[in-house]
């Protein structure tokens, strides 16, 4: 601010001391033509009338002899140069200054003509400008200052208000988010992200204590029963019998138990892991038919048909895990197996969309029910249809991971939903078209 004032200052005084100056000379050239037409006797003439006429506040013209003497015009002190320049005129009767003038001096045969207009308006202007500029500077100063602490005061009053509800976070409290007035700053950026965070740290603890819930509640029955079966063991010994079938049913409980928590690391490994990791470009054709090829014989002994439709495109590349896509298809096949029925149809194929690589699995079974189509995903969820036949409800959760980790979409629908008895369950995995390359 400082160097835009002195600069403006300077700009401004240096323009109206030109203006000053201009009018000087042209004052003087009008008393040089006086001159040439009437000698000096004109120019003195013209000069008393002139001095006569104006204040010699703001102007002053005199006229000298050869020997320096005054003619006519201001009483002042002939100045000891000829031509144009800022300078303090000087009275001949009081020795003191007459102010700050420009002047123009020019000398003649027989004369020297003395020509002035006073710089006081220009000097004062300067003084005003500059005093102006101070006080300006301390007003803004004062006022920056101010506004800089009244929103200081607001900044600190929000990150306090952060720093209080994150303390309230970390002792237990995952409802409270931070009050948002107004979007207006950065800080308040930052608090709808940080309440943004908030919304799924809680999802992701609600989803942690359901989960751990329901292990609990679904490891339960099967520790009792194991533990049932070991005391049953222990009184065959003491009665004397042969405590080997208890024993027997206590490690195919022991067994399940440990496919249970082996997939549960599993899906929790999956939805830690990078996605970059162990992916390869694979032929998901190629996938389908391997894990096919496991299925049909159990798919055979349930009488039903398991088929596969490749498709036009001789290759589907994808780039994936090919371990989980594997398991991911081994899970969806095999529940159409398990729960579908026997007599049923079960087809895989692929399609190829402008933006989309879909994996298609269909049934002629039963079907899920549209309304409990959304929580088959969950862990240990099993529709009631479901509950007499083995399993752990697991296995969706598990494809559900898979697509997660691979950013596949997930969509359930009926085979044909004209039919109330058989309606079938159709399951597409829709991989996007930027992990396919061609």
């Amino acid at each position: 601010m400082c160097l835009g004032g002195t600069l403006f200052i300077w700009s401004a005084t240096q323009t109206l001391r030109n203006v000053t100056v201009q009018q000087t000379l042209e004052e003087a050239v009008l008393l040089n033509d006086v001159y040439s037409a009437g000698g000096r006797e004109g120019l003195v003439k013209a000069i008393s009338t002139l001095s006569n006429l104006v204040s010699s506040q703001d102007r002053i013209s005199a006229v000298y002899d050869e020997n320096g003497i005054n003619l006519a015009g201001a009483d002042l002190v002939l100045p000891d140069f000829v031509g144009v320049r800022d300078t303090t005129l000087q009275s001949v009767s009081a020795k003191g200054s007459q102010g700050h003038f420009i002047v123009s001096v020019q000398k003649f045969n027989d004369a020297t003509l003395v020509v002035g207009r006073n710089l006081k308006a220009v000097d004062e202007m300067r003084v005003h400008l500059i005093a102006g500029l101070v006080v300006m500077t301390v007003l803004l100063t004062f006022g920056t200052l101010v506004l800089g602490l009244l929103a200081s005061g607001v900044s600190f009053s929000k990150l306090r208000s952060i720093e209080g509800v994150l303390a309230r976070v970390a002792s237990g409290e995952s409802d409270v988010r931070i009050p948002i007035v107004k979007r207006t700053d950065q800080i308040d950026r930052i608090s709808v992200q940080i309440n943004a965070n908030l919304d799924v740290l809680s999802r992701l603890m609600a989803s942690m204590r359901a989960t751990t819930t329901a292990i609990a509640h679904d490891l339960k029955t099967p520790l009792a029963r194991v533990g049932l079966l070991l005391n049953d063991a222990l009184d065959a010994i003491e009665a004397g019998r042969d405590p080997h079938g208890q024993v027997e049913r206590a490690l195919n409980e022991t067994g399940s138990l440990n496919e249970i928590i082996d997939t549960i690391l599993r899906i929790t490994r999956i939805r830690a892991g990078s996605r970059s990791q162990d992916m390869q470009l694979n032929d998901l054709g190629s996938i389908v038919e391997n894990t096919l090829e496991f299925y049909a014989p159990l798919a055979q002994e349930n009488g039903q048909t398991l088929e596969f439709r490749p498709g036009e495109t001789e290759k589907y590349l994808l780039l994936c895990d090919k371990n989980m896509v594997q398991q991911m298809l081994a899970n969806i096949v095999g529940n159409a197996i398990v729960h579908g029925g026997s007599g049923i149809s079960i087809r895989v194929y692929l399609q190829e969309r402008p933006e989309m690589l879909d994996l298609i699995v269909e049934d002629t079974g039963t079907g899920i029910p549209e309304g409990q189509r959304h929580e088959v995903f969950d862990l240990f969820k099993r529709i009631d249809s479901a509950r007499s036949k083995p399993g752990s409800g697991l296995g969706l959760a598990l494809v559900k991971a898979v697509a997660d980790h691979h950013e596949a979409r997930i969509t359930l629908s009926s085979t044909d939903p004209g039919s109330s008895h058989h309606p079938g369950l159709r399951v597409i995995v829709s991989f996007p078209k930027r992990q396919v390359q061609q």
